[in-house]
């Protein structure tokens, strides 16, 4: 992706594409958006109020007594067989492409999604999209597959958009 110098010494003009909650008990990967074309920068902001304005929850929990933010438990190392080695345990993730049913191949050293791209998230993320880059959109708490029969609560995160 290039930027060019003016560009580069503005802050981007933010459009918002969706607000999204997050139901960490509904699936792996619950679905943000459809399809994200690539060329742009996409922002991620976890908020305090839903789409009519009433007061939302920045906590969720990863195990029945423990509650965490959407930057998850520090302290603690993610457990073996995350969806993202990449981010605190109970942290949230994204990714691009794939199906709503991707989990990390423990068998292959490399990436665990292949081209498939995950993420850190936390309460505020910006990445950038190149050209060739696009696909569904998914978005969940970090976990082990067999972790999220035990978890608990939502965040509401905004999702929005600036095409380059």
């Amino acid at each position: 992706m290039t930027i060019n110098l003016e560009q580069r010494h503005m802050e981007p003009s933010w459009q918002q594409l969706k607000l999204v909650k997050v139901e960490s008990t509904v699936a792996l990967w619950s679905l943000a958006k459809d399809y994200i074309a690539g060329s742009r920068l996409l922002r991620f902001t976890v908020v305090d109020k839903d789409e009519q304005k009433q007061t939302a929850s920045i906590s969720w929990s990863p195990i029945k007594g423990t509650m965490c933010g959407a930057n998850g438990i520090v302290a603690n190392p993610p457990k073996s067989g995350c969806l993202s080695t990449g981010a605190p345990y109970g942290a949230l993730i994204g990714k691009l492409g794939g199906s709503s049913a991707d989990i990390p191949d423990s068998s292959t050293p490399t990436a665990p999604y292949g081209t498939k791209r995950v993420f850190a998230i936390g309460t505020h993320c910006v990445i950038a999209l190149g050209g060739s880059e696009g696909g569904p959109l998914y978005l969940t708490m970090n976990d082990s597959p067999d972790g999220f029969a035990n978890h608990s609560g939502d965040l509401h995160v905004l999702i929005e958009e600036y095409g380059t």
